[in-house]
């Protein structure tokens, strides 16, 4: 597509430069005179086909400009969405980690504070029955104790 573009763009300079060089009175045809801004100007074809060129070739500047502007915008923009979804991602990602490990860590948590408990319970139980043998112990002393 660039290609074309360009052979056409070029087919046409070498048109135009054909039309330029073979008019004759080119420069000393007059067309007459052009007011700009306040000041007269006596013009000839030429400069007329000159003028033109230069007005075309100004636009044509112009629109790459205003082209190029809005493509770049559209990718800075495109970008900037892609970046603005890569945030999202992560943080979605990042929240489902803190999730699982929030789990985890309620998890271990009621494993320790189990073990913990069954812990008191093992100990209770040790006191009880160590109470339990010195309670036998005095019984068993006092019964020899009374005979």
């Amino acid at each position: 597509m660039i290609l074309l573009g360009l052979l056409l763009v070029l087919g046409l300079a070498g048109l135009a430069l054909v039309a330029f060089m073979d008019n004759d009175g080119l420069f000393t045809t007059s067309v007459g005179t052009v007011e700009l801004f306040g000041y007269q100007v006596a013009l000839t074809v030429g400069e007329v086909f000159l003028i033109g060129a230069a007005a075309g070739a100004l636009l044509l500047v112009g629109l790459f400009m205003l082209f190029g502007g809005a493509g770049r915008r559209a990718r800075r923009r495109l970008a900037a969405r892609r970046e603005l979804q890569a945030q999202r991602a992560e943080n979605l990602d990042l929240k489902r980690r803190h999730e699982s490990i929030a789990t985890e860590l309620a998890a271990q948590r009621a494993a320790e504070a189990g073990a913990a408990d069954a812990e008191r319970e093992v100990e209770a139980a040790r006191a009880r029955d160590a109470k339990t043998a010195r309670d036998a112990e005095i019984e068993a002393d006092e019964r020899l104790s009374t005979r």
